[in-house]
């Protein structure tokens, strides 16, 4: 027997679109979302009653450096040769520069022909005479040898420990090793120089001989002069004696010999001591008291013969007595052997 029950209905399913349970999820989950975004911008955001720390300054300035000081050597350098070398006997000109004062030196100036060979104040003089090969240079004009030839100079007036030339040909510094380098870009006799001219003077100091080369045995070697600053204070050129560093000399045998004060105080250390076989004679200066030194006979600016004390460099530790003391002498010392002794009589 059939029987009508009316539409037939099927179990809800819980994952379908109507759920209502799976809308209120979603809701849920996007609202935490949501709440979790807008408490994670609060947070970012300043205090406005925290106190605002202000970023390092940029603009200010290191703490300065403490400036050496150089009055002393300033002072040395004023008190010796090179401080002071403005001379109308010695050269104001653009030739002559190029050791005097190099910055005022001219590449291109040469010596003009005699009687005017450079402008210069000759001592027959009355004035300078105007050579027409260079150009005067007026003492205001003139540099001198300054710190800046010798160092680099800093802003501040400091000159570098380093020893460098100042080349004015181009306008660099060429870096000096060591002191008798740099002396020699003046001090060094030749006919020229490379890159910046010859200097043509007799200015060159050679250090050499047995005395100051390395010697076996017991003489001392660690104090021995190698380079021109060894023995010439750099700024003051003011040089060492033999003495201030061979302070036995008055005691040596060799130095007595019966006769020690005429050894030790009339001759000088290289006048017996030279190594060149320079000329010796009494100092030229009678001032001098006529003690014997080294000498160079020359023809000066005058044309007359010139003799000059120049003391020699050039060092050896034995001597010849009959250097001096040779027969007929014309100071009448006794005639000596070359180890000092009297020479026998002939026949």
């Amino acid at each position: 027997m059939l029987t009508n029950a009316g539409p037939s209905r099927t179990a809800p399913n819980p994952h379908g679109r109507g759920n209502p349970f799976r809308l209120t999820l979603l809701v849920a989950i996007g609202a935490l979302l949501l709440l979790t975004l807008a408490v994670s911008a609060c947070s970012s955001k300043k205090d406005p009653t925290a106190t605002a720390v202000p970023p390092a300054p940029t603009d200010v300035p290191p703490a300065p450096t403490a400036v050496p000081d150089q009055s002393e050597i300033i002072a040395a350098w004023e008190s010796g040769l090179h401080g002071n070398t403005y001379d109308l006997g010695k050269g104001p000109n653009t030739y002559c520069s190029r050791c005097h004062s190099p910055q005022n030196w001219d590449v291109n100036a040469t010596t003009d022909r005699p009687p005017n060979c450079v402008t210069c104040k000759f001592p027959d003089d009355e004035e300078v005479r105007m050579a027409t090969t260079m150009d005067f240079v007026e003492e205001e004009d003139w540099v001198g040898i300054g710190c800046d030839t010798c160092h680099e100079v800093d802003e501040n007036g400091i000159a570098s420990a380093e020893m460098a030339w100042l080349n004015v040909v181009t306008g660099e510094y060429e870096i000096a090793h060591t002191s008798t380098e740099l002396c020699e870009k003046c001090h060094l006799t030749t006919s020229g120089i490379a890159v910046t001219g010859g200097s043509g003077v007799t200015h060159q100091r050679t250090l050499g001989g047995s005395a100051h080369r390395k010697w076996a045995g017991e003489w001392p070697q660690a104090e021995r002069p190698q380079y021109c600053a060894d023995c010439h204070d750099p700024h003051s050129g003011v040089p060492k004696q033999c003495v201030d560093c061979h302070t036995d000399v008055t005691t040596l045998e060799t130095h007595i010999m019966g006769n020690n004060d005429a050894m030790l105080t009339k001759v000088t250390c290289m006048a017996c001591h030279d190594a060149d076989e320079m000329e010796v004679g009494p100092h030229p200066d009678e001032a001098e008291g006529g003690v014997f030194v080294t000498l160079v006979s020359s023809v000066g600016r005058t044309g007359d013969m010139t003799v000059e004390y120049v003391k020699s460099h050039s060092v050896q530790w034995q001597v010849a007595c009959d250097r001096c003391h040779f027969a007929d002498n014309p100071w009448d010392l006794d005639e000596l052997t070359e180890d000092g002794e009297i020479p026998e009589s002939g026949g």
